[in-house]
């Protein structure tokens, strides 16, 4: 295996965690396009280009000694139809143009990029404080409760089932075989089933759902902690909480050397480093 497929081993054992999600009675399966959160978005961006290009609009037309309490209707911003281009309204002005235009490119790309990193679900802390704006106290305290919560969840994988097999083992077996074997079925789907069916001993409760309302938790803390527009972008952005990598302390290091070491067992070949 090489050092860059080293990494997925994390990834994988996340998602097994993941998938476990179906138990949480929210979001409603009709929130799961995020198309309209995107659209909202980039015409919330259309907006405030369109302010900026009538601020500078205005600023032109001082500056020449025009009169400008009524912008001329063909270069009104409000009135920009021509296919939607915000560059219309400077079309009878050159060196408006080209100051528009350099706005329009930096807040395209603004929005692409944020578009982009809010494409990875399993971002690195670094990502994650600074796509919410955390500050140095939100990010310590986040930091603590993405901890706790996984150590929490592989604290109940760990919990022996009924029959005394352990789940968070056969789920090391499954991951391991997988980089020392690929492209074939190690079981992973009846670990999962296993995860969502199965009750913890002496309780009345599965597995799935004791590790969904850890994440519960810890979203209800978020809440708590973070400014409701904080908040609204972590829901949009649709993290699970335990997935957030390169976190101080976390437990998942440990994990990853659990892995590698029974894939290096079962004949997989991984570096030293990797």
């Amino acid at each position: 295996m090489r050092i860059a497929g080293v990494a997925l081993v994390l990834s994988a054992v996340a998602l097994a965690v993941a998938i476990i999600a179906p138990t949480r009675e929210s979001p409603p399966p009709e929130r799961a396009p995020m198309r309209t959160d995107r659209v909202a978005v980039l015409e919330a961006h259309v907006a405030e280009l369109r302010l900026e290009v009538q601020s500078m609009k205005a600023e032109k037309a001082q500056r020449i000694g025009r009169d400008t309490s009524e912008p001329p209707a063909e270069t009104r911003p409000t009135d920009v139809d021509d296919g939607g281009s915000p560059l219309a309204v400077a079309r009878d002005d050159p060196a408006l143009a080209e100051i528009v235009d350099d706005a329009v490119d930096r807040k395209t790309k603004q929005v692409l990029d944020e578009l982009r990193i809010k494409a990875d679900k399993k971002p690195a802390m670094d990502v994650f404080a600074s796509m919410l704006e955390l500050t140095h106290e939100q990010r310590a305290a986040a930091e603590r409760v993405i901890v706790d919560g996984q150590r929490q969840v592989y604290t109940i994988l760990d919990t022996p089932t009924v029959d005394g097999t352990n789940l968070l083992d056969d789920l090391i077996e499954v991951v391991a075989k997988g980089f020392a074997q690929p492209g074939k079925d190690h079981g992973f789907g009846r670990w999962i089933g296993r995860v969502l069916s199965e009750k913890i001993p002496r309780t009345d409760e599965t597995y799935g759902a004791r590790i969904e309302s850890v994440k519960s938790a810890m979203r209800a803390t978020f809440n708590r902690d973070w400014s409701e527009a904080q908040y609204k972008e972590f829901e949009e952005w649709g993290v699970d909480p335990t997935e957030i990598k390169k976190v101080p302390d976390s437990p998942s290091a440990e994990l990853e050397k659990r892995v590698i070491e029974r894939a290096r067992t079962l004949g997989a070949e991984i570096p030293d480093g990797g």
